[in-house]
């Protein structure tokens, strides 16, 4: 159905059953917020249980009630324009409640001012407070933005719209970060992809609910097609430094483009580089002698003929799930080197595709696509965060850290089991001794199916050394006609190799000391005054959720910053070392208590494998949320 919702409502037999593409629970929500009656919500209460899928139980004559009064509702507030004659001011305490119903838990209430400005409601855009109060500054300010992905196109948006003048400088021939380099087959978002959005700016042309790279990328090219930022774009330019002028009260940032160098100033520096850019490489004997191809899923060989070799793959993480299955069908032999098994959920919805009517429902319905998205943002970011908690009183503390850990662990193992099957030398290799979230968690991209193939091999013997067309194991050799390294990122060396000097000459990976990078809020270092960072120190999501959420959080911090600066009639802060410290010991408190520092972890989320975690945050939503609303003046020195 290509009509939109006036003229669907002419025909409401046909708008019945194209409401039967849509979820029945966020249907009612939509009802249950348009009329403020939660007699609706408390029909589908019994029957909405968990985050994959949340309406499959409810009955057929309740989902037909919803449907025709939901219609019945909209035919009498809908004009010609496509829009609504209507107003709502809905209690917080009936938000709360439909908030709850929708996601099948109790949400604490003070989730509610953040899920109001998620939903965006009355269209307040509450996020862009601070760029209403910079345009009244008419700032004369400039700022350089190191990177052109996720969050660096994000900051060009928002800087955009405050006025601010700024370059984005980008080392490749493409904007789209990790979504312009990954180009490995089955590359993919492991985040649902309408939290894998910016909130402002929502996309309805998904073809499946977990999208692949080619997908993310458009979208992302989409964006800076939209918003013009193409011209504020300089490609294949590398930042090589960029240093402090402590006279000039400026940022000097050194640049090479065709061999040529040139400098560029500017009052502030917003670092978009994030954590996973620079490709890690497997640190293993003899890898150098190798005469074969050796490939990173990083930087994929498109010309290499993959079909009918003999491959390794090294490396079980996230994208080694994810190309593993496309290799096993093509390759003569897929032999996979294993150095510890991951925990991996069955997900229903991952391989599934979007109907024309579920799309049409997200973009039309309205308010539809607001409260899908609070779903799942919920089911897959906060919803999960206490069972990430260590129980000091847990009885199995080996295997897992609460009883709701203990859970998705039994419910994981039979999953695990009832593909594997009866094959105990196979069950022993593939299921973690260490708890559910341990390390970063991954969607069963038909992980199991593919082990059970006859052309794949899972080897768990630590590796020896490579040699000129071989690996070889304690136990083994295996002839090999080319490496896949599927061996992830070096996160913890985070804005590295660009040289960032700040106030006396002080080098940023000096001060972070030996890749163990610290920052206030993961965005702000003493003695580098006007200098921000996204993704940066303890701000990946390891729980849920998604990296644009803390950019849009981390951006309007920077923007009240700028705020700030403009209020004061300054022209720099600089972080304080006391709050910083604070912080930052409060983070490493706080991880004490999470899973990522059981002691049977190791994983890149830590500096080293086993030390101090530099690269997750372990707070929820909410209280990230809470604390970048706003800049606290007390935490900066000005000048």
């Amino acid at each position: 159905m290509e009509l939109n919702l006036y003229n669907s409502l002419k025909k409401p037999d046909d708008l019945m059953e194209l409401l039967k593409e849509s979820d029945i629970s966020t249907l009612t929500l939509v009802l249950s917020y348009l009329t403020s009656d939660l007699s609706y919500v408390d029909k589908i209460r019994p029957f909405v249980k968990g985050a994959f899928d949340y309406s499959v139980n409810v009955p057929d004559d309740i989902s037909y009630m919803i449907r025709k009064k939901l219609i019945e509702v909209l035919l009498n507030i809908s004009n010609k324009n496509n829009s609504l004659n209507f107003k709502n001011n809905i209690k917080d305490e009936y938000l709360s409640i439909i908030m709850s119903v929708g996601v099948g838990t109790d949400v604490p209430k003070e989730y509610v001012s953040m899920m109001k400005e998620e939903l965006d409601i009355n269209n307040s855009s509450n996020r862009d407070i601070f760029i209403e109060n910079i345009k009244k500054h008419k700032p004369k300010l400039n700022a350089i933005i190191i990177g052109s992905g996720l969050c660096g196109i994000l900051a060009g948006i928002k800087l955009s719209k405050a006025g601010i003048s700024f370059s984005i400088i980008e080392k490749n021939d493409s904007i789209g970060g990790t979504w312009y380099e990954n180009t490995y087959p089955g590359c993919g978002v492991d985040t649902p992809n309408h939290v894998y959005a910016y909130s402002f700016e929502p996309s309805f042309h998904w073809e499946e609910f977990y999208s692949k790279r080619d997908a993310i990328y458009k979208y992302l090219k989409d964006c800076v097609k939209k918003y013009d930022l193409a011209r504020f774009i300089r490609l294949n330019t590398k930042v090589e430094s960029t240093i402090y002028d402590e006279d000039a009260k400026c940022w000097v940032t050194s640049v090479t483009h065709n061999g040529n160098t040139s400098v560029l100033k500017s009052n502030i520096v917003i670092s978009a580089v994030g954590q996973l850019n620079k490709p890690a490489m497997p640190d293993i004997t003899g890898i150098d002698k190798y005469k074969k191809p050796i490939i990173h899923t990083a930087a994929w060989d498109h010309k290499y003929n993959y079909k009918d070799k003999n491959i390794a793959l090294i490396g079980t993480g996230a994208s080694g799930m994810q190309v593993a299955p496309e290799l096993a069908k093509i390759a003569k032999n897929l032999i996979i080197f294993q150095r510890t098994p991951h925990w991996i959920i069955a997900n229903p919805n991952y391989h599934r595709k979007l109907s024309k009517g579920k799309k049409w429902v997200l973009e039309n319905i309205p308010y539809y696509s607001r409260w899908y998205r609070l779903q799942l943002f919920w089911g897959f970011c906060d919803g999960i965060h206490a069972s990430l908690c260590k129980d000091p009183n847990w009885k199995f503390p080996d295997r897992s850290i609460n009883h709701t850990n203990e859970r998705f662990r039994i419910n994981m193992e039979k999953h695990i089991e009832s593909i594997i099957g009866d094959d105990k030398e196979l069950l022993d290799k593939v299921i973690p001794n260490y708890p559910p979230y341990g390390k970063r968690m991954l969607m069963d991209n038909n992980w199991f199916e593919m082990l059970k193939k006859d052309n794949v091999q899972l080897v768990t013997d630590k590796i020896k050394k490579i040699m000129n067309t071989s690996i070889a194991t304690n136990n083994n050799s295996y002839n090999i006609d080319c490496i896949v390294a599927a061996t992830g990122f070096n996160a913890s060396k985070m804005i590295w190799p660009i040289k960032v000097i700040g106030k006396k000459g002080i080098n940023l990976n000096d001060y972070w000391k030996e890749d163990n990078p610290k920052a206030l809020l993961g965005i702000t270092v003493p003695h580098f005054p006007n200098f921000f960072i996204m993704y940066g120190p303890n701000t990946n999501l390891a729980h849920g959720g998604s990296i644009v959420f803390h950019g849009e959080c981390q951006i309007r911090y920077i923007l009240g910053c700028i705020n700030l600066l403009l209020e004061k009639n300054f022209k720099t802060m600089d972080c304080k070392k006391e709050p910083f410290e604070k912080y930052n010991s409060d983070v490493d408190v706080q991880h004490e208590k999470m899973v990522w520092t059981h002691n049977k972890v190791n994983s890149w989320y830590r500096r080293n494998g086993t030390g101090r975690i530099t690269t997750n945050s372990p707070w929820r939503l909410v209280d990230y949320w809470n604390f970048t609303r706003e800049p606290k003046e007390k935490d900066y020195q000005f000048s």
